[in-house]
């Protein structure tokens, strides 16, 4: 069992994981296995603070390496789908993009609402 403290996004993740949709039992298993990670794990708790209307702050390296640990982490799966060898550089390629240009796009939003620490 892991040696952390129990957060937001866990109690968030749980009351997923009790859905009836398959869909979103399987997305809540993924990002579950994507959270084993303390930086993207704390990006997370991040949103799901936002979402519920509260503040908190985040360093700027912790997006940036929660960021490159999803970017990791699709690939991995990318590498294991029965994608052709060009189709899975193509995607992971894609995947990359979107998931720079999201991690931008928050550092904006938490940089315009006071939230992220730049140091």
């Amino acid at each position: 069992m892991e040696n952390r403290a129990i957060t937001l996004a866990d109690i968030f993740l749980d009351v997923l994981s009790k859905s009836d949709d398959k869909g979103t039992k399987l997305a809540t298993e993924r990002i579950k296995a994507a959270i084993k990670t303390p930086d993207i794990s704390e990006l997370l708790n991040i949103c799901v603070v936002n979402a519920l209307g509260f503040k908190a702050t985040i360093r700027s390296k912790i997006v940036d390496n929660a960021i490159d640990g999803i970017i990791s982490f699709v690939h991995a799966e990318i590498e294991c789908s029965n994608l052709s060898a060009e189709n899975k550089e193509r995607e992971k390629e894609s995947q990359k993009f979107f998931s720079k240009a999201l991690g931008e796009a928050l550092k904006d939003h938490l940089r315009a609402t006071g939230q992220l620490l730049e140091y």
